[in-house]
């Protein structure tokens, strides 16, 4: 009897559980809608911390940038210190380096017009002679010539732009 009586305890907890997930039916619509509108929120969320998080990586390398920026600038300064505003003809100005500036380097001069871009262009000589010195600036393609003759029309010496 008692094996009885447990199956109909079963029996009734099991109908009212039918009876539960019957009345629950008639709200299923109810809740289909409810759990499309959570499904919505929630990709709406993701699209926003994706959007956050591309624009947070975005902001991150232009702080790099920027920071290198700085760097090179402060580089920049650093290296501008080892040289001097020359005229190495009249009116043809260069950077030269000063003399006895560390690390010790080949005496040579930038072209002042691409050394005020912060552009380190040295000045290659591409042809001498008696009368003079041909140089060009490989950056701009800029050519300076010193005519001795112009400059020192004795003949008593040579300039020396170094």
């Amino acid at each position: 009897m008692y094996a009885e009586i447990t199956a109909a305890v079963q029996s009734v907890m099991a109908l009212n559980q039918l009876i539960k997930a019957a009345s629950g039916l008639k709200n299923f619509n109810e809740l289909v809608a409810a759990v499309s509108e959570v499904n919505a929120k929630l990709m709406e969320a993701q699209s926003a911390a994706l959007f956050a998080k591309e624009k947070q990586s975005s902001l991150a390398n232009r702080i790099n940038e920027l920071e290198k920026e700085i760097m090179d600038f402060k580089n920049w300064e650093h290296d501008a210190q080892r040289y001097e505003l020359c005229e190495i003809a009249s009116s043809v100005l260069a950077d030269k380096l000063k003399p006895g500036v560390q690390p010790s380097e080949p005496a040579h001069m930038l072209w002042a017009n691409c050394y005020s871009k912060r552009q380190k262009a040295i000045l290659q000589l591409t042809n001498e002679s008696d009368f003079g010195r041909w140089y060009i600036c490989h950056n701009c393609k800029s050519e300076v010539g010193i005519n001795f003759q112009h400059l020192n029309p004795r003949g008593s010496g040579d300039l020396t732009p170094f």
